[in-house]
């Protein structure tokens, strides 16, 4: 039911407008409330998320124009593997959520090209800051993996994790802390949601305008 069908012509339409409005303001706190705000209340969590995953495709991005971040992952698996990330998971397990189990070592160098680290990222088999002497020195990597006793490929994924360490490092983890930010926003608009729908239902809501009306 849409507020304007109670306000066409007649001089009793401010007091019925300020009735719907206590109604709004007694069972959901707001102050005043508009058609527009009703759809936007009801509106699904997908939109939500939605909004939030806009926010983490602009950052990652932005993060390509950057740093020139190469991965066989297309726009929503990165943002699939950002999201997956905060919620706790592995390398594997977003691999099985994308459907993908064999593409976790694709997964976790993407990972960590955008700055999203794990304390296993830094349990190199030897010490990490020979690793960066060595770069530093511009050892080729078939030196440093003889000087180390390690492969060529493990050489080459330590190397991407402190690379992209001090990425994250110059950058302050500005990165970082704005994908846990958009993350945060769609979490914290979700509770919202869920609250006011707790409290109220749309048709909860419709019926007591109808109570109003019918008394008027």
């Amino acid at each position: 039911m849409k507020t304007r069908r109670f306000m066409d012509g007649t001089n009793t339409d401010s007091k019925k407008v300020e009735q719907l409005t206590d109604i709004f303001h007694d069972i959901t706190g707001k102050s005043s409330t508009t058609e527009r705000q009703h759809e936007d209340r009801w509106a699904s969590v997908s939109a939500d998320s939605s909004d939030g995953n806009d926010t983490i495709r602009s950052i990652i991005r932005e993060m390509t124009d950057e740093y020139g971040i190469q991965t066989s992952l297309d726009e929503d698996e990165l943002v699939m593997v950002v999201q997956r990330y905060h919620a706790g998971e592995g390398g594997r397990e977003i691999a099985r959520t994308l459907g993908t189990p064999n593409r976790d070592k694709t997964i976790t160098r993407a990972r960590v090209s955008l700055h999203l680290f794990r304390d296993t990222d830094f349990d190199a088999p030897f010490e990490l800051s020979q690793l960066r002497e060595l770069l530093d020195q511009d050892a080729s990597n078939e030196e440093i993996a003889d000087t180390l006793s390690a492969s060529k490929s493990t050489v080459r994924a330590y190397a991407r994790v402190l690379a992209a360490e001090a990425e994250a490092e110059q950058a302050s983890h500005e990165y970082q802390s704005r994908f846990k930010q958009a993350l945060t926003d769609v979490e914290t608009d979700n509770d919202d949601t869920d609250q006011l729908s707790e409290t109220v239902s749309p048709t909860a809501y419709a019926s007591g305008l109808e109570d109003v009306v019918g008394s008027s």
